[in-house]
């Protein structure tokens, strides 16, 4: 029994640091495919195919919704004006910046973009979210054609999990994303180790 219950023990301490680690999702709009193992792969999270249909998103008000597993982090959106991008065109010389921050809280954030003028509707963009919960890079896409008005992009899925109403400003960063984030991955490794622990009590 008490092997038993030491089993219980460190399967669930493993599962917890896993779950903890799965950094973060795009909830809103959806993106091209999401897979824990292969986030940290720029630049799109392991999925290089754009999707066959591009979802629209106004021009103007525009947004990213996203879920974090980390109590602070920071960010970068960039957009790729590409109608069929592969791997080689995430290049410096062809991102834009169209949003830049930090949170300091957990799960939902609404992450607001902004373009530039020359933009004109019905263009081809992907959106590349680089993110930074202190333990490496993780990336996130989602294929979207920008219009000037978009009846189907759902505005009230702009939500942020510390109550706001509002989205932070782009280029809102958090000073203490870096740090939070490191004692968070000091922890989870404390947590891998009570684990590997107890496995080895049941040899």
């Amino acid at each position: 029994m008490t092997n038993r219950l030491l089993s219980l023990l460190a399967i669930t301490l493993i599962s917890m640091q896993s779950i903890a680690l799965a950094h973060f999702t795009m909830t809103y709009p959806s993106s091209r495919g999401f897979d824990t193992l292969k986030e940290p792969l720029a630049p799109c999270g392991g999925y290089d195919t754009p999707t066959a249909e591009r979802v629209q998103m106004p021009l103007k008000s525009s947004f990213i919704q996203i879920d974090s597993g980390h109590t602070a982090y920071t960010f970068v959106v960039y957009a790729l004006l590409k109608n069929d991008p592969v791997n080689p065109d995430f290049i410096p010389s062809n991102l834009v910046q169209v949003a830049q921050g930090g949170r300091s809280y957990p799960e939902g954030a609404c992450l607001p973009l902004t373009f530039n003028e020359s933009v004109q509707p019905n263009t081809n963009v992907t959106l590349q979210v680089v993110y930074n919960g202190g333990d490496g890079l993780l990336y996130q896409c989602v294929d979207a054609v920008l219009v000037d008005s978009a009846p189907s992009f759902d505005a009230s899925k702009c939500v942020n999990a510390d109550g706001s109403n509002e989205p932070t400003p782009s280029g809102n960063q958090s000073d203490t994303a870096p740090n939070q984030g490191s004692s968070l991955r000091i922890a989870y490794g404390f947590t891998f180790i009570i684990a590997v622990f107890i496995s080895f009590l049941l040899v």
